[in-house]
């Protein structure tokens, strides 16, 4: 069984930093071009369904496997990203001290962290168990598109990490993570965070173009 975890493209306020979450902001121009070029990379991937997330710029994301796979994406409430509530619409470089200052004024640890009206971390973690109990009964080639929350959530449960794992996933617009299923059942990472369908077309996240530009230069 394989399984590709796979995240959005690029939108306006993934650009400008801004936080969100549930608010359903669609694929700008360059996530489009990103969407497309993911697409192409998976005419030669044999898939058998695609699941993504209803959100606007999974669901764009999905469309473009889709068309290249002639498959029909099937969206899934609980694949959205995680809900920030009264912070959504803000700078994304704030949720860190905001949770913070909530886990040191009420002992709460900072993963179980709620803002009003949002989710925590651990609530994601839960939402997804109808998502985990479907992948471990397939038997297929899947894709699942998602965000940069949900899928490192998934990613963690999928490696049989704990909750803090979570934080050790960073996952660049339309990344392809690859994932194999063992005949034991535990999954095999097979690539992590591949952006390669996007070095062609210079639409790669500024900190992959830097990282090959360091490489050719030595």
């Amino acid at each position: 069984m394989r399984l590709y975890v796979v995240r959005h493209g690029q939108t306006s306020w993934n650009i400008d930093g801004r936080t969100q979450g549930r608010t359903d902001i669609p694929l700008d121009e360059v996530g489009q071009l990103q969407a497309k070029a993911l697409g192409s990379a998976f005419r030669d991937i044999p898939l058998d369904r695609i699941l993504c997330s209803d959100l606007l710029r999974a669901s764009q994301t999905a469309a473009a496997i889709g068309e290249a796979t002639g498959l029909t994406p099937l969206p899934l409430e609980e694949l959205r990203e995680r809900s920030f509530g009264v912070w959504e619409g803000g700078p994304f470089t704030d949720i860190i001290p905001k949770t913070q200052e909530i886990s040191e004024a009420t002992g709460i640890p900072i993963l179980k962290v709620r803002p009003k009206n949002g989710e925590s971390i651990e609530d994601v973690w839960n939402r997804l168990d109808g998502v985990i109990r479907l992948i471990e009964e397939a038997e297929d080639r899947l894709a699942i598109v998602a965000h940069g929350g949900s899928g490192s959530v998934l990613l963690a449960r999928l490696v049989l990490g704990s909750l803090e794992t979570v934080r050790s996933f960073r996952l660049p617009n339309t990344s392809v993570t690859e994932l194999e299923r063992r005949p034991e059942g535990f999954y095999c990472m097979v690539r992590y965070a591949d952006t390669s369908h996007l070095a062609q077309s210079n639409l790669a996240p500024a900190h992959v173009r830097e990282a090959a530009g360091a490489s050719v230069r030595g």
